[in-house]
């Protein structure tokens, strides 16, 4: 009998990268395959793995190599998924498009986050006994839970998921998520990965930058750890799978984003941020993270929790490139204009502002008087850590699985202003009937909805229409209406 066979998508990502690096050293207990685009740079740092070999820049192909095997092709094509997945015992799937990349092509990247999942599940129910021995980690993201802003910042697996207005790459991986839970595979998991903290400062150069609230709350994962965590999973018991975990970094890589910006500028030789950014480039709201109440959880499972904030920093001054001492010498004048215009740029809040684009304005501000109203650094204070609480899901958690009712899912659906419309629960992966508030009638396993805190695929962005649904849906509106008022009345259209 061969060796088990896994199957690694996005092996020229943060979290892919590490994850190969991962299974390299493991050679002698899985075989592996890799499916990869078949990009110029991608074929010539692979081709070192393979002997040397490669395919032509641009087409499809496949490689193999003493337990390595390649598949060139793309995750939106069936026929290059189904060749990957062919024979594989274990399926890994970090590969995604992801900001900043994800918001400049919307289409492109639901046709890469949620059809190339599709095409996954898909071809596992191809193999033998409709897929049943095969295991397929599905990473999921922190972006699904939206703005968790203090004082509701502290994350569980199971609150409402509220993808922020515009983030494309958000509502993608809900999507997927939702695919991938309820696909009716034997085995699965997905793990809601964090912020992946790079050692490349210079990663932070991107209008992005500005979209953070300074007091966002933030749970890192180094790419050394997500990648340790991820082959991790391969050796994980029964009763891991089945399951939606947070994964991040633990209490040791939890801080909050001013003081990130404060210790990364520091690290780069800028000094201090104050002098070379305004406050009001910063968003007010709409963006995501938090710190993972039970991302002990996985650890316990995975132990990949051993790297720390300190160890993130540490990796960074080892990065820096040699020229940056220069930058000590560089006038604080000159960069802030680099600054200033990085927030100008086209997806940069200031941009925003100045040309009136009232969408985005309300999404990250509020209005544009709370803009305006933004005062400068002389009337800062340093966030600490603010009071905060957990969120209600709205039915006994106490209870195990095989004791909840469907009294518990009526009570549940009530919370989130709909219905359950199903007589009789018979298992967590069993789908039920639902009506959400506004009468669309769904399907969805209790797994989904009371453990992964999904609800009305109708109701799910794009458009975004919150704050009408906040007004109906009491699940929704205890994350919503903690920075947005009740008389907002926006709509924002694709």
């Amino acid at each position: 009998m061969g060796k088990p066979r896994v199957l690694l998508t996005g092996a020229s990502g943060s979290m892919g990268k590490m994850a190969f690096q991962e299974l390299l050293k493991r050679k002698d207990e899985f075989d592996i395959v890799l499916l990869l685009l078949p990009y110029k740079e991608i074929i010539k740092e692979f081709s070192r793995y393979v002997g040397g070999k490669g395919v032509p820049v641009g087409e499809r192909g496949i490689v193999e190599h003493e337990g390595l095997k390649i598949v060139y092709g793309d995750l939106t094509n069936p026929e290059d998924v189904l060749e990957a997945v062919d024979g594989c015992d274990f399926v890994l799937h970090p590969a995604a498009l992801i900001p900043p990349a994800a918001d400049r092509n919307p289409e492109l990247t639901e046709r890469v986050n949620l059809g190339g999942t599709k095409n996954i599940i898909n071809a596992i129910k191809k193999q033998p006994n409709h897929g049943d021995g095969v295991k397929l980690v599905y990473v999921s993201s922190i972006a699904i839970y939206g703005d968790r802003l203090p004082p509701v910042h502290r994350i569980r697996v199971g609150d409402p998921l509220i993808p922020s207005v515009y983030d494309f790459y958000a509502t993608t991986k809900l999507k997927a998520e939702r695919e991938v839970i309820d696909s009716g595979l034997k085995y699965w998991v997905s793990l809601r990965q964090t912020y992946i903290a790079i050692p490349n400062a210079l990663s932070l150069m991107d209008p992005i930058l500005f979209h953070q609230p300074l007091n966002t709350h933030i749970e890192l994962i180094t790419s050394q750890d997500a990648g340790y965590g991820l082959v991790k999973c391969l050796d994980a018991p029964d009763d891991f799978w089945c399951k939606i975990y947070n994964m991040g970094g633990g209490e040791s890589c939890r801080f909050i984003y001013r003081d990130y910006i404060r210790d990364m500028m520091e690290i780069m030789g800028i000094g201090d941020y104050r002098k070379v950014m305004e406050r009001n480039w910063f968003c007010l709201r709409n963006f995501h993270c938090g710190w993972y109440e039970d991302s002990y959880i996985l650890n316990s499972y995975l132990h990949h929790q051993r790297q720390s904030l300190e160890d993130h920093y540490k990796q960074v001054k080892e990065s820096i490139p040699a020229y940056y001492k220069f930058v000590k010498i560089v006038p604080k004048s000159i960069i802030k204009k680099m600054m200033e215009r990085m927030a100008k740029s086209e997806n940069g809040p200031l941009n925003w502002v100045y040309s009136n684009n009232r969408g985005r304005i309300n999404a990250f501000f509020g209005s544009k008087e709370k803009w305006e109203s933004i005062p400068d650094w002389s009337d800062d204070t340093t966030p600490g850590d603010e009071e905060s609480h957990l969120l209600d899901h709205g039915y006994d958690e106490t209870k195990k699985d095989e004791d909840l009712t469907i009294e518990d899912l009526r009570q549940a659906a009530k919370f989130r202003g709909g219905e359950c419309l199903s007589e009789k629960l018979v298992d967590m992966k069993t789908k039920l009937k639902w009506k959400c508030a506004f009468g669309h009638i769904f399907e969805g396993s209790p797994t989904l909805i009371l453990k992964g805190g999904h609800w009305c695929p109708e109701c799910t962005p794009p458009p975004w229409n919150y704050d009408k649904i906040a007004k109906k849906n009491p699940f929704l509106a205890q994350v919503y209406y903690s920075n947005h008022s009740k008389d907002e009345n926006n709509y924002y259209d694709y």
